[in-house]
């Protein structure tokens, strides 16, 4: 990396949290309800991290699973010494990642979701750029893979930009400072200046920590380098039910920060808004009729194009499901960020 490259990333505030070496002990926090069929496989990627495994510590945060997840996570640490059990009764996912956060030794904080795996590089990856950049938040890409064919076109589509834009991680490809990462790595130290993750039970978290550190001075770096794999939901009405859930998480941290709304967060629910409203007005006036129907043709041709788009890149056999996979995305993820607006933040 070029010189005057790193000295443009650098400011006072983030020097203050940069790292005591190049390779320090870093704690992998995992949250984990109901996950038998995924933990295993996210474990074995850190577990075949090409960092030393003696600076790797796992802390998995059981919330009470059902499922045999505990026992699965039970069993790979008592063959491996460095992976912690440790236990999350409220079933809250922030308390977990505070439970965890908590917990960790290493000066690096890594979060991690269950159903996910990494790449190879992925820990030397984040530590290198918290080194480098000298900031103490870094992230990457998250790509999506699929066991069925309808999970492989929702994977598609989550990773279009014609999908929810709000969420660039997913298909930006140009490293820079951005204003959040998924799966991020933080500096130990970033907790005890800033605090740690709100418990509110229906907040997104992981945007509200974010939101908070660059209100703090501090700066999130991105880069395509760093490598996450995602599992996407098995169907339509599970993917539906997600992202419901995030429209309704978004609109929670706006309610607590005015400032962190931005404008592409808006375009689903007043779309949404508009659309439900024309509809239900046209059935009385015939004037309103035309307005609700154009609405439909201009949002029926953006998933034409949207989808014709990500196809040609993807894969031609993708093409039937692609428009439903994004407006599934699109209409649940407004309509959640309306009845959030509803709701009293909890």
């Amino acid at each position: 990396m070029k010189p005057v490259e790193l000295q443009e990333a650098e400011t006072p505030i983030d020097k203050d949290l940069s790292l005591s070496s190049e390779q320090p002990l870093v704690s992998v926090v995992i949250p984990m309800f109901n996950e038998s069929r995924n933990i295993g496989a996210c474990l074995d990627s850190i577990l075949r991290q090409d960092y030393p495994l003696d600076k790797i510590e796992i802390c998995v945060v059981d919330g009470q699973s059902t499922d045999g997840s505990a026992e699965i996570v039970q069993q790979y640490a008592q063959r491996h010494s460095n992976i912690r059990l440790l236990r999350n009764p409220d079933r809250i996912t922030p308390k977990a990642l505070n439970i965890g956060a908590r917990a960790a030794r290493g000066e690096v904080i890594i979060i991690l979701g269950a159903h996910t795996q990494v790449k190879r590089d992925f820990i030397s990856k984040n530590v290198r750029y918290l080194w480098r950049k000298k900031v103490p938040c870094v992230g990457g890409t998250q790509i999506n893979l699929g066991e069925t064919y309808v999970q492989r076109a929702i994977g598609h589509a989550m990773a279009s930009p014609f999908g929810i834009t709000s969420a660039p991680y997913r298909y930006r490809r140009k490293a820079g400072f951005v204003d959040t990462v998924v799966y991020a790595a933080y500096h130990r130290k970033l907790f005890d200046v800033i605090g740690y993750f709100d418990e509110k039970k229906l907040i997104a978290e992981d945007a509200e920590f974010n939101w908070r550190i660059r209100k703090a001075g501090y700066r999130i770096f991105f880069t395509p380098e760093i490598v996450s794999y995602y599992i996407p939901r098995k169907n339509l009405l599970r993917l539906a039910r997600q992202f419901f859930r995030y429209g309704i998480l978004r609109v929670n941290v706006v309610k607590k920060h005015l400032d962190a709304l931005k404008f592409l967060h808006v375009i689903p629910p007043l779309f949404v808004f508009l659309l439900g409203l024309s509809g239900i007005f046209s059935l009385f006036w015939t004037k309103i009729r035309p307005i609700f129907f154009l609405l439909v043709v201009l949002y029926g041709l953006y998933l034409l194009v949207a989808s014709l788009v990500t196809a040609a890149r993807t894969g031609w056999k993708y093409l039937p499901v692609l428009p439903v996979a994004f407006m599934t995305m699109q209409l649940s993820f407004g309509a959640g960020f309306l009845i959030g607006l509803l709701k009293p933040h909890q």
